[in-house]
């Protein structure tokens, strides 16, 4: 999909219903955003109200109502190295093409909210490392952000 869609431009569901208008635009895929999922539930940014089993049955209910790739945020993998392989195993099992994961100690917010805070990048490589483990098909695409630019400025060479 990458490669015949560049760039790939995945505008983000909150709930079933802007999923399956998101399909009936005519765009390739979507994505399952936090502050997209949250804002639709509680009217509120993404500030780490809700855990997995609640987004995990909402993201369900997303995916259920269209047939498009979706990329699911992950949040933080909710917790260590064990809870990024559920994750993975339980997005993968109800039909993700794709998730992603944060590095962020909790409580996690939006990733363009100031206060955030980053584990240690020997954590975040674990938890990358069983999240690869974890999928069953090799073709669910992984990625891994990135929220250390506020609390330790940019990248230096």
């Amino acid at each position: 999909m990458i490669d015949h869609n560049a760039p790939l431009v995945l505008p983000s569901a909150g709930d079933a219903l802007t999923a399956r208008l998101i399909e009936r635009a005519g765009f390739p895929a979507y994505q399952i955003g936090g502050f997209a999922m949250v804002a639709a539930m509680h009217a509120v940014p993404d500030i780490d109200l809700e855990q997995f089993g609640e987004k995990h049955a909402r993201a369900r209910e997303i995916v259920e109502a269209s047939d498009l790739p979706v990329l699911i945020d992950g949040d933080d993998g909710y917790g260590d190295v064990k809870n990024v392989t559920r994750t993975v195993r339980s997005y993968e099992a109800i039909g993700a093409s794709a998730l992603f994961i944060e590095d962020q100690k909790p409580p996690k917010r939006c990733g363009h909210m100031p206060g955030k805070e980053v584990v240690a990048s020997e954590f975040m490589e674990q938890k990358i490392r069983a999240a690869v483990a974890a999928r069953d098909d090799p073709d669910f695409f992984l990625l891994a952000r990135t929220d250390a630019r506020q609390p330790h400025g940019p990248a230096t060479r």
